[in-house]
């Protein structure tokens, strides 16, 4: 499965610089065969650059390793806004002669890449800068423990080439201004690279929540390896739900790992071994938006979920609330069960977030 998504991906992007190509020879007027062959050359490298990145990265990770793999990142988030910048200039090519409006080529051609560049770098802050989301959330016989605590969710740090120890020392700086009663890490900690994780414990210094730090498996955690995420964690406050539950004061917190299945009987496959009781409040940490009416009908109070990066660039953001059956991003309240889908505190590829920034998520816990 993993070997068709590189396939396809590796197409798509293909045919994404070769359209790129074909708009730069005719919107910049390259008409001799000389300047033709530069454009098809450079975008040539551009291409190879991010699969030779890729490969590079998950060999050594070092200083030029990182920076290529960056770079050549950053290129396919300015390649989607390259795309997007000619969508428009293309429309208001079109639009602004009917209003008997004469703009020069070269207007069209400056609007063109300020427009992209533009994006790109409002793109880097929302990924640099994460903003808090508060929701407050009703859960019925929520125990008076609970009452009006704080929680604070995480999701997707993607911590290896991209993100190290100081963005990781900002978030839990963020974080402890909040004071939560608890901290929930919704999986991809881990961006599924090997990566100096030496200093990993440290940051957890700053925060201490009364009632703990969660942890369940995302996707990427898998990818670099159950057993060395849990030997990264080790040193760390972290409590590890590996298909594994923890009650604290009267509330069921459950861990489950990211599922490779299309669907799994949630209820008879975790729940039933954990010693699950679905008439007390609970708490899920499930990485993917999926198999909701399962979580459901199984009695979850409250289930926290990322993944989706809420597409991470626009417009994807669209195509993730599509995948995932319109629980891409925020949250949703379905009777006594609740929802809450997080866009990330990282990123995954482009280092850069145009659908909306990166977001540290704080939750107020009232009685139902």
């Amino acid at each position: 499965m993993q070997l068709i998504f590189f396939a396809v991906s590796v197409l798509v992007l293909l045919l994404g610089h070769f359209f790129l190509w074909q708009f730069f020879v005719i919107f910049l007027n390259v008409s001799s065969l000389t300047g033709r062959t530069y454009v098809a050359l450079l975008i040539l490298f551009l291409f190879l650059s991010v699969i030779l990145a890729s490969y590079l990265i998950h060999k050594s990770d070092n200083l030029f390793t990182r920076w290529y793999y960056i770079v050549s990142s950053f290129w396919i988030g300015l390649l989607v806004n390259l795309f997007l910048s000619a969508f428009l200039v293309i429309f208001l090519k079109f639009v602004i002669p009917l209003l008997h409006i004469n703009i020069s080529n070269l207007v069209y051609q400056i609007l063109f890449f300020v427009v992209a560049i533009a994006v790109s770098v409002y793109g880097i802050c929302a990924a640099r800068f994460p903003q808090v989301t508060e929701y407050t959330v009703f859960i019925k016989d929520l125990p008076v423990y609970w009452e009006d605590k704080t929680i604070v969710q995480i999701s997707d740090v993607h911590l290896g080439p991209v993100y190290r120890q100081y963005f990781f020392d900002r978030i839990m700086d963020r974080i402890a201004l909040v004071k939560p009663e608890a901290v929930f890490i919704t999986g991809d900690l881990f961006d599924g690279m090997e990566a100096d994780f030496s200093w990993f414990g440290k940051p957890f210094n700053k925060v201490k929540p009364n009632s703990g730090i969660f942890y369940s498996f995302g996707n990427h955690d898998l990818y670099l390896g159950l057993n060395r995420s849990t030997e990264i964690l080790k040193n760390s406050p972290v409590i590890i739900l590996d298909n594994k539950m923890k009650e604290v004061e009267g509330l069921q917190i459950i861990g489950i790992n990211y599922s490779f299945e299309k669907d799994f009987d949630l209820e008879k496959n975790i729940l039933e071994q954990v010693g699950y009781n679905k008439d007390k409040p609970s708490l899920l940490l499930f990485h993917a938006p999926k198999n909701i009416e399962l979580a459901k009908s199984a009695g979850i109070d409250l289930q926290l979920s990322g993944h989706t990066h809420d597409g991470q660039l626009f417009p994807f953001n669209f195509m993730a609330k599509w995948m995932h059956r319109g629980y891409g991003y925020g949250l949703f309240q379905l009777e006594d069960f609740s929802l809450v889908v997080s866009r990330g505190v990282g990123t995954w590829g482009p280092p850069m977030r145009t659908s909306g920034p990166s977001e540290i998520v704080k939750i107020t816990l009232k009685k139902k």
